[in-house]
Formats: structure tokens, C-alpha cells, sequence
């Protein structure tokens, strides 16, 4: 489907929207949902032509909602605008019927022909953002609501009250400098691994140090996931990059503390608890994979899959940087071995009951 940008009067698509102009994300996300821009004027309007204000704050599921709207010879804008001022409108075959549109304000005059002849459908964008930006308060009204969206139901405690409130400020002013969400993950896999340097050593300081670090890394590892939402630019390899490097850097803060668990042992007999916490962590990081995987394949996405990823989740950095504070980070080897057993018993169990689950037999399945 073609779609068409159109120049609106005023400063509002100059305006900065979470790090990119409004006319920039407007293209972006244009081009996300899979629509072919073409120039003012020269658009063919068949069979259906979407035409966007050139000060509009707009997103792809608000856009796909759209096209999903219009049918035959109706066209389509979202239900949250006024008549006079659409965001956004998809103008059905043979529209406009009295000349070209040439700018935004035209949407208004044809939208409101269109509804007088019953050809307008309402569209439900399910609260994404399909809005005109005319001032810095509207701007900063839409980025808030942006931003607001990037917390996850599957974020942990910490995760949602703290790192998220970081990394949602950082965030846009890496969007802004043009940094990807490939070199963030990397530099925070950089920074975890440091820190996890310093949690294998004697010195208390260090340890701290190291702590800190990684609650940083973490931060770190929030910010290009929302980097990639925010400037259009996710793909599947920078998703896979994230999960190994998510996975090396825990790994190597689970093998520093238990270094470090070593180091201090004193003839405790600490060494078997150690080995069983690091294999532990290796078992919990297969089942994870696994189970993921068996998620994708069953099509049992949803609370099943948001409660795993809750599980999975790393707030354990403030155990650890607490337990570094009070100079006890060893402790943390009890708590891992305990909680990566438990991990990979849970999943199991999840696993066997939904092998068991019920099923409807083939005869009354093809009998209904």
C-alpha cells in the first residue's frame, strides 16, 4: 500500500519526539508498517492511498489498524482525532475527487466529505499514538506516552521502579546521537564483564566496584531494546546478540563470585557448593533455552510466556551488589544454588503439566 506524507503547517514536524524528528519518525514508522512512500501529488490513489500529516506523531500498529478499517469504497482515520485535524487518513479509490491533496490541512475537508457520504470508518488504535504535534508540550505529552509503553509486564521489581526510569531518560538522547542498539549491547556486555573482574577479587572496594558495574550493564541492557523500538531499527540478529551476551555476562558474574567463594574458603569445604552452583547456572541457562523454545514452537505465548521471562528476569544485580556492600558476597553462592535448582525444577514441572493438558479427541473434533 502507498502512502503519502504531507507538509503541515507550523514548526510541529520539526519537533523532537523521543530523539527523532516527528517528520523523521513519521517516515520511519511509514516504512516499518511496510508502506511505500511516494511524493505529494504523485501518488495513484488505488486501491487505497494512506496520506499522513507531515506533523504526526504515528505508529505502525496504528497505522496496519488503518488499512485494517477500510474495506470497499471506505476510507479510514483514528477514532481518538477530530474530523478537522486527522493525524492520518486512508482515502479509498477515486478520492479526492476535487483535486490533489497538497497539504495536511486538506485531510480535515475530505475527511469530513467522506463521513458526510458514509464512506469514513472510525479506526480503534488500541491507545497507539496516531496524533499532530503543533507545540513542545504536545511533543513532550507523545514522548512521555512513548516511553511509558517501553515498561514491560516482565519487568521486575527493580527493573520497573529503577533501571526503567534510567534507561527511559538515556534512551532518547542515544536515538539522538544515532548510536544503534547493536553497539549498546555490546558496550554493556563490555561493562558487565568488568565488573565481574572485580567481583573475583580480595578487595572489598573492588567488589563494590563490580557490583555497581553490573547494575550498570543491566541498565545498559535495557537501553538498546528501547533504542530499537524507539528508532525503528530492531531485527532478529540484534535480538540474538542480546540473548548470548545476556547469557556471557551472567555467566561470568556466576563463576567471579564463585572465584571469589574459592579465594575465601579457608578450608570450609565451600568448593563442592560452588561447582553445584556453577552447574547449577549452566542447567538453568539450557532449561531456559528450551523452554523458550518450546514457548515458540507450542504457541503458548502470553502469561506463560510473561511469567518467564518475570522469572528470568535481572534484579538479582541489587542481591548482589548488596551483598557486595555489607562485604557478604559470598552468600550469594547459597542463594544460586538454591534458586537455579529451583529455576529449572519450575520449568520442568510447567512443562510436564501442559505435556499432560487435555485434549479434545480427533472423532469430536471433527464431529463439531
Amino acid at each position: 500500500m502507498k502512502a503519502c506524507v504531507l507538509p503541515a503547517a507550523g514548526a510541529g514536524a520539526a519537533q523532537q519526539v523521543a530523539g527523532l524528528a516527528v517528520a523523521e519518525r513519521t517516515r520511519r514508522a511509514l516504512a516499518h508498517a511496510g508502506f511505500t512512500l511516494v511524493a505529494p501529488g504523485s501518488a495513484p490513489h488505488g486501491p487505497h492511498t494512506l496520506f499522513v500529516a507531515g506533523n504526526a506523531v504515528v505508529e505502525p500498529q496504528a497505522l496496519l489498524a488503518l488499512a485494517e478499517a477500510a474495506v470497499a469504497e471506505s476510507g479510514s482515520m483514528s477514532a481518538e482525532n477530530a474530523i478537522e485535524t486527522p493525524a492520518a487518513l486512508l482515502v479509498p479509490a477515486g478520492e479526492p475527487a476535487e483535486g490533489a491533496l497538497e497539504s495536511a490541512e486538506d485531510l480535515g475537508r475530505l475527511a469530513a466529505r467522506l463521513q458526510q457520504t458514509g464512506r469514513l470508518r472510525l479506526a480503534v488504535t488500541g491507545g497507539t499514538l496516531c496524533q499532530r504535534v503543533q507545540t513542545q508540550a504536545d511533543a513532550l505529552r507523545l514522548e512521555r506516552r512513548l516511553l511509558e509503553a517501553l515498561v514491560q509486564p516482565t519487568d521486575g521489581f527493580f527493573a520497573r521502579h529503577f533501571d526503567r526510569r534510567i534507561s527511559s531518560w538515556l534512551s532518547p538522547r542515544l536515538v539522538r546521537l544515532g548510536v544503534r542498539p547493536n553497539a549498546i549491547t555490546l558496550f554493556a556486555t563490555g561493562v558487565g564483564l568488568a565488573g565481574a573482574a572485580c567481583l573475583a577479587t580480595q578487595s572489598h572496594a573492588l567488589q563494590v566496584l563490580g557490583a555497581i558495574l553490573f547494575v550498570i550493564s543491566t541498565i545498559l541492557d535495557g537501553c538498546d531494546g528501547e533504542v530499537a523500538r524507539l528508532s525503528f531499527t530492531s531485527s532478529a540478529f540484534g535480538r540474538r546478540l542480546d540473548l548470548i551476551c545476556d547469557n556471557v555476562v551472567n555467566a561470568a558474574i556466576f563463576v567471579a563470585i564463585g572465584w571469589n567463594a574459592l579465594a575465601t574458603d579457608a578450608g570450609h569445604g565451600r568448593s563442592r557448593l560452588v561447582w553445584a552452583t556453577l552447574g547449577g547456572f549452566a542447567l538453568a541457562t539450557a532449561a531456559g533455552f528450551a523452554f523458550s523454545r518450546w514457548i515458540d514452537r507450542s504457541g503458548r505465548k502470553g502469561e506463560l510466556y510473561d511469567w518467564y521471562e518475570s522469572l528470568a528476569s535481572r534484579d538479582f544485580a541489587y542481591v548482589v551488589l548488596l551483598l557486595a556492600v555489607i562485604g557478604r558476597l559470598p552468600w550469594f553462592v547459597w542463594i544460586a544454588a538454591v534458586g537455579s535448582y529451583a529455576f529449572v525444577a519450575m520449568l520442568t514441572l510447567i512443562r510436564l503439566r501442559a505435556g499432560r493438558a487435555p485434549t479434545t479427541p480427533l472423532c469430536e473434533r471433527e464431529s463439531t
